[in-house]
């Protein structure tokens, strides 16, 4: 009697695990009320090249193509000349600030330029009477040296005001400079307010050619070893497109795998927005055609994924495999079609409406 209920046991054990095994393919169904009433909305499927990798990058400008301009002295901000977006040239007035330390470099520069031409005048002097045969060479000697230490100091004390960008002051203002710009381009981060104090080496502004662009893509160690030079990257938000020109498969402290792009159409893309992206890697390609749908639509059920296609009647749950994704997209694989929708909003109600159909 006891193996009789054991071997029962065991077989609606081995009966259950096989029900929880089974896919939910039961059609769910609501009406179009209720959909309205648990907010659960539709989005078409769109075809998606086989083999797509999508990830997220920064719209960022090339090494070298971009300078920072930082406050020279600490001081007040008092003119502006030039905003966020406009297209400078190589020595324009970017804004003028008022410093007392700025009219100290400037006092200690002009101390040392009279001092180099009273030691120039002093060794003229003693050139003269060195050769009357009035004075000894050691004391023509120390004139010289005299000359040459002061007129270093002067070299060294113009350098350091040229360096600033603020050499010249205005007429009657001493204490006062204007920042110019070092390059051509266009201001991609200024200053915002007049009046403003702001300490030595503060950042006023970011001056770069946008005339070339790339796109610093993050992206997964596993995705990283599909990818090779030459890859074509596309930003549809942005009608966009981007060559790929490096990638770098060691991985960050957050497991994270690093490439670069070049942008070759840059559309409307803007420096420093972050965007999803899509990269198709020069690979084989799979037979089965990959499907585009909102990462959102992805349901998680039993360990695997699905998505719920629209139906007349309803939703009907349906199994996918998931290519590749960001926070915003998923590349499927499964039984779905161009045009056929899928639900992205009030997924909860729909997976307890799974739950409840099991």
């Amino acid at each position: 009697m006891s193996r009789l209920l054991i071997a029962l046991f065991i077989m609606a054990g081995a009966s259950l695990a096989a029900a929880q095994a089974q896919p939910a393919t039961t059609e769910l169904s609501i009406d179009a009320r209720q959909q309205a009433a648990l907010g659960i909305r539709t989005v078409a499927v769109k075809p998606a090249a086989t083999g797509l990798l999508l990830a997220s990058a920064t719209v960022a400008v090339p090494p070298g193509q971009e300078v920072t301009v930082t406050a020279p002295f600490a001081g007040v901000v008092t003119r502006i000349d030039a905003g966020l977006g406009d297209t400078v040239r190589q020595g324009a007035a970017l804004l003028t600030l008022s410093s007392p330390m700025l009219a100290d470099a400037r006092r200690q520069a002009r101390e040392a330029q009279l001092e180099s031409m009273n030691a120039q005048a002093a060794l003229q002097r003693d050139q003269s009477m060195y050769d009357e045969g009035l004075i000894p060479a050691a004391r023509l000697q120390l004139s010289q040296n005299r000359y040459r230490a002061a007129e270093s100091a002067r070299q060294a004390h113009e350098a350091m005001l040229r360096a600033t960008g603020a050499s010249e002051a205005p007429t009657g203002d001493y204490a006062s400079g204007t920042v110019r710009a070092p390059r051509q381009g266009s201001v991609v981060e200024a200053i915002s307010g007049v009046g403003q104090r702001v300490e030595a080496g503060a950042v006023l502004f970011r001056i770069a050619d946008l005339r070339q662009l790339q796109l610093d893509i993050v992206l997964s160690g596993d995705k990283a070893g599909l990818l090779h030079t030459g890859d074509s990257v596309t930003v549809p938000a942005r009608e966009a497109r981007a060559t790929l020109t490096g990638v770098s498969r060691a991985l960050d402290a957050s497991q994270q795998a690093r490439a670069r792009a070049r942008v070759t159409t840059p559309g409307r893309l803007q420096v420093g927005e972050v965007l999803s992206v899509q990269i198709q890697p020069t690979r084989e390609k799979s037979a089965a055609p990959a499907w585009l749908v909102p990462a959102r639509a992805i349901v998680l059920y039993r360990g695997q994924s699905w998505v719920l296609l629209a139906t007349p009647q309803g939703f009907m749950p349906t199994r996918v495999r998931v290519l590749s994704g960001n926070d915003e997209q998923a590349v499927v694989e499964g039984a779905l079609g161009p045009d056929r929708q899928v639900a992205h909003t009030g997924i909860a109600s729909l997976r307890a409406l799974m739950d409840k159909g099991e």
